[in-house]
């Protein structure tokens, strides 16, 4: 049985997408903004991964989420 692996850099990048989209910023470009980073970093992020476990951590403190939120 095959079981397929998916790069937990690309799930976190996912999961910051459907947190922008159901936080009051709605727009990768709103929360880039609030972030303090540019909407390209953001774009980046969500369509090729987020490398970085600094970055990460973050997000989720942003957020107000545990880590393991955006990366499951």
């Amino acid at each position: 049985m095959k079981q397929k692996n998916k790069n937990l850099g690309l799930v976190a990048g996912e999961n910051l997408k459907h947190l922008i989209k159901k936080s009051a910023y709605k727009t990768q470009d709103e929360f880039a903004y609030h972030f303090g980073t540019n909407v390209r970093t953001v774009n980046r992020w969500i369509n090729h991964g987020i490398d970085s476990l600094t970055t990460i951590q973050q997000i989720a403190d942003f957020f107000d989420v545990d880590v393991f939120t955006i990366l499951s």
